[in-house]
């Protein structure tokens, strides 16, 4: 019989054994920051520091969408930082008649696109949700000093062709959500697994979170997992009805697609999304995904869209946009704010539009 050399089989076992397990450990490289260093969900949230009492609300918040890191829009959001981080310094409610600035901002609403690409940096893949996380942080403990109430887009789920997602069916900025969900102050309810679905109550107002579009529809792309959202209707059904019925609280919902069709979320989908929320007092709908900034009505509901850090290559204003909204018990005040790309702290408002809704 031959005589086995020794320091041979050390090498045919690292080539048949190690190697997969090497590869397979780096395929499973997964976001290493969430932006949650120093975030509790037992932190006491903004509304118990601005509540005005019993019977009363008055709560005022941001919004904005596409923040798409990872698309040419990484110096846009460091601008847009900026002007976020003036708004209750620099507004006011003046346009309004209200003697009053902007104030006791309880948060910032992001409508989905988080990045470009869906990417977080693993097999050599660009780190776009590291970006996101290094400006925005969750609760007020990175650059910009309001908690972020994100949910994910279209742009969000990886449909491309590194192996390190395709091989895992991974989507892990789209994930991120459902993971930030247990480091937020002050949440009512939150959607099982990986789904991200969230829901929260500032004064007597219910905000239901619902990512990319309120759905039950999986389109079934060629990469597994793409544009799912992921049960989205059901749980805004289940959630209207265990935190809303009953209650005199009304209702603000957001997804990244507004009520009109795009992709696959169709006029079918949008009937039974009216279907599902006619007998609630909705009183807004925030959206996203068109990379502007308009207000409208839908069904007789005023619906945001609210605004992007992008400008030049989709504002023809070449500004960037966010949202700044009021509520008070009978009142939904509302308008655009933009900033110049020259100077960020040059704020115009309002732009565009300006809303003071009855309720």
């Amino acid at each position: 019989m031959a005589e086995i050399n020794p320091h041979h089989r050390p090498s045919r076992i690292l080539t048949r054994f190690t190697l997969p397990f090497l590869l397979a450990s780096a395929l499973t490289a997964c976001i290493s920051d969430y932006g949650n260093d120093d975030c509790s969900s037992d932190d006491l949230p903004p509304v118990d520091n601005y509540w005005a009492g019993s019977g009363t609300t008055d709560v005022t918040f941001i919004a904005f969408g596409d923040s798409q890191l990872g698309g040419g829009a990484e110096d846009k959001n460091d601008l847009h930082k900026v002007a976020l981080n003036l708004a209750d310094t620099y507004l006011d409610w003046s346009t309004f008649d209200l003697t009053l600035p902007v104030s006791d901002i309880r948060g910032v609403i992001m409508n989905g696109d988080i990045t470009q690409n869906g990417r977080d940096g693993r097999t050599l893949s660009e780190n776009e949700y590291g970006e996101f996380t290094r400006i925005y942080g969750l609760c007020g403990n990175r650059d910009v000093k309001f908690p972020i109430f994100e949910g994910y887009g279209n742009h969000d789920f990886f449909e491309w062709s590194n192996i390190g997602y395709r091989a895992l069916k991974a989507h892990p900025v789209a994930d991120s959500v459902s993971v930030r969900n247990q480091y937020r102050a002050g949440l009512s309810n939150t959607a099982p697994d990986k789904d991200g679905h969230y829901s929260w109550d500032w004064d007597n107002i219910h905000f239901v979170q619902l990512n990319l579009t309120p759905s039950d529809v999986d389109p079934n792309h060629t990469v597994p997992g793409v544009r799912n959202p992921r049960m989205a209707l059901t749980f805004l059904k289940e959630d209207l009805a265990t935190h809303v019925d009953g209650t005199n609280k009304k209702v603000i919902i957001m997804s990244h697609y507004g009520p009109w069709a795009t992709f696959e979320w169709d006029n079918t989908q949008i009937d039974e999304l009216y279907e599902a929320i006619k007998d609630y007092p909705v009183i807004a709908y925030l959206h996203g995904h068109a990379h502007a900034t308009s207000a409208y009505t839908w069904k007789d509901i005023p619906v945001f869209n609210v605004g992007s850090p992008y400008y030049l290559n989709y504002n023809s204003d070449e500004r960037g946009h966010y949202s700044v909204f009021r509520i008070t018990n009978d009142k939904l005040y509302a308008y655009d704010v933009s900033w110049n790309p020259e100077d960020p702290t040059e704020l115009q408002f309002p732009d565009n539009w300006q809303r003071e809704i009855d309720l």
